[in-house]
């Protein structure tokens, strides 16, 4: 239970652990720098895309090998397991932490795979994280884009279904939706922190994670953080950061190594990862548990 030793140092201590998304070795390089820099964990997490353009096992490897080397203690997440199988998969690869999100299906069809994936994650000594309203929004370049048409109330988690959702599955994380977005838009996400606090309370058990992590508000973020939250999920942010710095270096060079060429870009994301680091409150925080394989 290595990464729920984490998780319960976050929550004793206030803070939240960045739960950052990596899409290839230049995001890999960025994120675990930024956090031996400032000597904190930090989740590495993959959804499906990334995951088929990676490799399950070769993301496990390349975290264990950063782990290693920088001496920080690094939680690999699958991040919005879409089915039971990949959930599996992820399991037998070693990965860490496991996101079921069935959010797309009928209630009752969620809890059961959710169910499933939680007994089977249990029995290797993984946490599990699950979704049971589909939070809206997407990783595209949302910029030019408001959240208002997005943000729609009756859509919010409630709390008391939330409790029968933790209940019946036995999920040691939840994830809520409460006006957080996925994605960047042109105005910040202002999250319901009233709501939020509903749910800590209906949930005390349990821990949250608050996706969206690229547009919210800071306040809100640090708000939520003192409300419950010790996971926060970021990605959006990184990618467009990436893109639009490797693309403004391809621009101005003639050069073909791609070494040469993604160190920009490297150092635009590893930027995002220490703002985000510090916002969460977990730099400096190595010395709360003695949880690193390195150690």
């Amino acid at each position: 239970m290595r990464a729920l030793e984490l998780l319960k140092a976050a929550q004793t201590n206030k803070y939240a652990i960045g739960a950052f998304n990596v899409a290839n070795t230049e995001t890999f390089k960025a994120i675990t720098q930024a956090a031996a820099k400032l000597r904190s964990p930090v989740i590495l997490e993959a959804s499906d895309g990334e995951i088929n353009y990676i490799g399950y096992k070769q993301i496990a490897a390349l975290a264990r090998i950063y782990e290693i080397e920088l001496g920080i203690p690094i939680i690999v997440n699958l991040d919005h397991g879409k089915d039971f199988e990949s959930c599996k998969k992820a399991i037998e690869a070693g990965f860490d932490y496991i996101h079921i999100d069935a959010s797309k299906l009928p209630y009752e069809e969620c809890v059961d795979i959710t169910k499933e994936v939680v007994l089977l994650a249990h029995k290797h000594g993984l946490p599990v994280e699950g979704e049971m309203d589909h939070i809206q929004g997407s990783s595209e370049d949302h910029r030019k884009e408001n959240t208002k048409n997005l943000q729609n109330p009756s859509l919010y988690t409630d709390p008391d279904k939330a409790l029968d959702y933790v209940s019946r599955t036995g999920i040691d994380v939840f994830a809520s939706f409460v006006g957080n977005l996925h994605g960047e838009f042109a105005d910040k996400e202002q999250i319901n922190i009233p709501l939020l606090q509903k749910i800590q309370q209906t949930l005390p058990n349990t821990y949250l994670s608050l996706h969206g992590g690229s547009g919210i508000d800071d306040n809100d973020v640090k708000a939520a953080i003192q409300n419950g939250v010790i996971k926060v999920n970021v990605n959006s942010e990184m990618r467009i950061a990436f893109k639009m710095t490797l693309q403004e270096t391809l621009n101005k060079t003639n050069e073909v190594a791609v070494y040469k060429i993604a160190g920009k870009a490297i150092e635009e994301v590893q930027k995002i990862v220490e703002y985000k680091i510090k916002l969460f409150g977990s730099a400096g925080r190595l010395t709360d548990t003695n949880t690193s394989r390195a150690s």
